[in-house]
């Protein structure tokens, strides 16, 4: 999906079970779920539900409520506003379907949605002179885009973030709830201050971002890397040389070097040599979050 608006939106249609208390029944149903254009639609029998995107408040992916821990081993939580009252709905996890409720979801509802941004407030650990502007905001299944005034653009790579805090800043005179990003920018440690106009967006693109940056965190982490896969990440990143990579981590040994290229690619921090040499959003991360302990 394109970081501009998309007319057509997220599509899918699947079997399911589902709860939710905004329908008359209080117990998990088996139905419908169908999410096209401009919400999500739920169907079982005679009980039907249709959940607006202008309504979600937010979106959790594989934690099912602790009532039904029991029945649903994961499921797709949505919390949305009916008739000016807040409602819940848990949908039994699909895992073909898990990318529209991981990322499609969200750019449906966040693409566009205006705010400040004060971009590189800090680099290397020392403070900038700089102001907050104003921006639309639009994600990608890799980064974050902000457009400024004009076509100019400003935009963070997930696999370039290296910390992430919620709480208060002050910008262009007012205190305003910010997403505070601590991130890579030509391999100096950079914090940017992000703050959407509106209170729902902002939680919703909180979450986004807390759920994509552990997501890559705990796929490192259950990889298993070795240490001479992360010098080869490391390597790449800092030169953009295959060549010189492979001299400095194998003395020119192309055998070894390609062996762990493809111990690499099989922990999913290298793209495809038939793809292009490259690191990927994961292998970024790994690469980022060890440069930046000698970077701040």
């Amino acid at each position: 999906m394109s970081v501009v608006d998309d007319s057509t939106g997220p599509t899918a249609s699947f079997q399911t079970r589902f709860y939710s208390n905004a329908i008359r029944r209080s117990d998990i149903q088996n139905g419908v779920c169908e999410i096209d254009g401009d919400g999500i639609s739920l169907r079982a029998g005679s009980q039907a539900l249709d959940i607006e995107f202008a309504a979600v408040t937010d979106l959790t992916v594989g934690t099912p409520s602790e009532r039904f821990t029991d029945e649903l081993e994961k499921a797709f939580g949505i919390k949305f506003t009916a008739a000016e009252t807040a409602r819940v709905c848990f949908i039994e996890y699909d895992p073909e379907v898990a990318d529209v409720f991981e990322y499609e979801l969200f750019a449906a509802i966040i693409n566009g949605a205006a705010g400040l941004v004060e971009f590189g407030a800090q680099k290397g650990g020392q403070q900038r002179d700089t102001a907050a502007k104003r921006v639309e905001v639009a994600i990608d299944p890799e980064r974050v885009v902000f457009k400024l005034d004009g076509s100019a653009t400003k935009s963070i790579a997930l696999g370039d973030i290296v910390n992430i805090q919620f709480g208060k800043r002050t910008l262009r005179g007012s205190k305003r709830d910010v997403i505070k990003v601590d991130h890579m920018e030509f391999q100096t440690r950079t914090t940017s201050y992000l703050s959407l106009h509106e209170d729902r967006l902002q939680h919703l693109f909180n979450r986004y971002l807390r759920s994509e940056y552990a997501e890559l965190q705990a796929e490192i982490e259950e990889a298993d890397v070795s240490e001479a896969e992360t010098q080869l990440v490391i390597g790449y990143y800092s030169t953009q040389d295959l060549k010189q990579t492979m001299h400095s981590l194998t003395d020119g040994n192309t055998s070894e070097f390609e062996s762990i290229y493809e111990q690499a690619l099989e922990h999913g921090l290298v793209t495809h040599p038939d793809d292009g040499v490259g690191l990927t959003q994961k292998g970024k991360m790994l690469a980022n979050t060890e440069l930046a302990v000698v970077n701040t």
